[in-house]
C-alpha cells in the first residue's frame, strides 16, 4: 500500500493500520446502511412507552450521530454508537411495561447508568477488570459476538422471534423459511459470500451486497412500515428525564445497575469481540479502548438527555470493519450520515431493515475467531472449546450478549475456584457476581 504524508494519515494512522481514506469512507457508508434500521425500529419499540415517535427519531439520530462522531474523532475507533435493540426492548417492555415506570423515570435510570460508566472508566479499576479476563474468555467473547450478530440477521428476517429472552415458537412454521423476508436474507447472504471470495473481492463489496438486498426488498414489496416523520413534536423529549427516580423509587437502583452492567461490560465485550480478528487488537488489548468506553458512557448520558434508551457500541459496526474500516474515519462518515438522515428522513425508507439481514448473518460468520482455534501458539484447550459452544448457544437462544457473557464469566470463575493451580482473580469474581445479579433482576422484571 502506498504511504502518504498527510494530516489524515498522521492523525488516524492510516498507514500503520494498513488502510486508506477510500476504504474508510466505504466502510463508514456500509456501517450506516447496516444500522439505519434503528432509526425506524427504535421509535417503533420506544413508542410503546407513550413517547412521541418524532421525538424518539430526533433523539436517536442526534445522540447516535454526535456519539459516533466522538468515537471517530476522539477515540479514533471504527465503531458506531446507537441505541441497542436489547436496551430499547428492556426499557420499553420491562422498565416501563412490567415495572410500570414512566418513560421520564426510565430515562432517569438511563442517565445515571451512563454516569456510572463514565465514573468506572475514570477509575484505575477499569483496566484491572479488562486484565482479569482470561485469554480464552476474550476469544470466546468474540464467538458470542459473532453468533449474536448472526442472530440479529435471523431476527430481522423474521426467521426467529423472541419473547422474554427466549425463542418464541408459538407461531413458528416452515413458511418462515420461505417468506419474502427469508428470501431477501438468502439473497443478501449469497451476494456477500460471492463478493467476499478472493477472485471477486473488491472495495465496497459488502456495500454492493446491501444494495443487492435492498433491490430484492423493493421487488418483493418489502418497505419500511410507518416510518416516523419530522414534526414540531421532535423536541418533546429533550431534558425530560426524571433523575430523582433513584431516590423516590427503590426499583430504580436495580434498573440503573442492569443498564450499567449491560452497557459497560457489553461495551468491553464488543470492543474485544469486534476487533479480535483485526490489527486493532494486540495481545488482547484494544487500541484506545479507554476513550471508546468514555464515549460509550457519555453517549448513554446524551441519549437520556435527548430522549432515548442507552447508547452502546453497535454490533453492526462489524459490517464496516469487515469492509476494511480500521480508523475513526469510518465512524466519522457514519456519524455524519446519521445526522444528515434526520433531514432526509424519507430516504431511510429506501433501505428496510430486512436488506441488512443477510449481510449481518455473513458478518457474524466472519467475526468468529477461527484463526485462534487453528493457531498453534494459542492455548485453546477442550475447556475453552466447550465454553465457546455454550456462549454461542446462549447468545443464539436468548438473543442477549449479557447472558452469554455471564455463562463465560461463570465458567472461568468456577474453574479458578475449583482447580488448585488456578489463582482466583477477585476482579473477575466481582464482575461475575454483578452479571449474575443483573441477569436475575432482568428475569424478575420480565415476569
Amino acid at each position: 500500500m502506498v504511504k502518504h504524508d498527510s494530516f489524515l494519515n498522521r492523525y488516524f494512522k492510516l498507514d500503520e493500520l494498513n488502510t486508506n481514506v477510500r476504504t474508510e469512507v466505504v466502510a463508514g457508508l456500509s456501517t450506516y446502511l447496516s444500522l439505519a434500521y434503528i432509526l425506524v425500529l427504535n421509535p417503533a419499540i420506544l413508542s410503546h412507552t407513550g413517547m412521541d415517535t418524532s421525538a424518539i427519531l430526533f433523539a436517536t439520530a442526534i445522540a447516535s450521530g454526535v456519539a459516533t462522531l466522538a468515537m471517530g474523532l476522539w477515540a479514533k475507533l471504527p465503531f458506531a454508537v446507537a441505541p441497542g435493540l436489547e436496551m430499547s426492548g428492556f426499557f420499553a417492555f420491562s422498565v416501563c411495561g412490567s415495572l410500570g415506570m414512566t418513560w421520564q423515570q426510565g430515562l432517569g435510570t438511563v442517565f445515571w447508568s451512563g454516569v456510572l460508566c463514565i465514573i468506572l472508566t475514570l477509575l484505575p479499576v477499569r483496566q484491572k477488570i479488562i486484565d482479569s479476563i482470561p485469554a480464552g474468555l476474550k476469544i470466546n467473547i468474540g464467538v458470542s459476538v459473532g453468533v449474536f450478530v448472526a442472530t440479529i440477521g435471523l431476527f430481522v428476517s423474521k426467521i426467529l422471534s423472541f419473547k422474554n429472552g427466549l425463542p418464541d415458537f408459538s407461531n413458528w412454521g416452515p413458511e418462515r423459511l420461505t417468506s419474502h423476508e427469508a428470501i431477501v436474507l438468502y439473497i443478501g447472504f449469497s451476494a456477500a459470500i460471492v463478493l467476499g471470495l478472493k477472485r471477486f473481492r473488491f472495495l465496497g463489496s459488502i456495500l454492493v451486497a446491501i444494495i443487492v438486498a435492498a433491490i430484492a426488498c423493493s421487488l418483493l414489496g418489502i418497505t419500511v412500515k410507518s416510518p416516523p416523520q419530522l414534526s414540531p413534536a421532535m423536541l418533546g423529549s429533550l431534558f425530560r428525564m426524571d433523575i430523582t427516580s433513584v431516590v423516590t423509587d427503590r426499583r430504580a437502583l436495580s434498573v440503573v445497575l442492569i443498564f450499567f452492567i449491560i452497557d459497560f461490560f457489553g461495551g468491553i465485550g464488543k470492543f474485544i469481540g469486534l476487533t479480535a480478528a483485526t490489527n486493532l487488537q494486540s495481545n488482547g488489548q484494544v487500541r484506545n479502548i479507554e476513550k471508546g468506553l468514555y464515549v460509550d458512557g457519555a453517549g448513554t448520558v446524551l441519549g437520556a438527555v435527548t430522549g432515548t434508551s442507552s447508547l452502546i457500541a453497535f454490533v453492526e459496526s462489524a459490517v464496516g470493519i469487515a469492509a476494511g474500516g480500521r480508523t475513526g474515519i469510518t465512524a466519522v462518515v457514519c456519524g455524519l450520515l446519521l445526522l444528515v438522515s434526520l433531514v432526509f428522513t424519507p430516504l431511510v425508507a429506501l433501505v428496510p431493515a430486512e436488506a441488512a439481514a443477510g449481510i449481518t448473518l455473513y458478518v457474524g460468520w466472519l467475526l468468529l475467531p477461527v484463526r485462534h482455534f487453528r493457531d498453534e501458539q494459542t492455548t485453546f484447550g477442550r475447556f475453552d472449546v466447550f465454553v465457546a459452544i455454550m456462549m454461542g448457544a446462549i447468545s443464539l437462544v436468548t438473543f442477549g450478549l449479557d447472558k452469554a457473557m455471564l455463562v463465560g464469566f461463570l465458567a472461568y470463575t468456577i474453574r479458578q475456584v475449583v482447580l488448585p493451580k488456578e489463582k482466583l482473580n477477585y476482579y473477575l469474581l466481582a464482575t461475575t457476581l454483578l452479571l449474575t445479579f443483573s441477569t436475575m433482576m432482568q428475569y424478575m422484571f420480565a415476569r
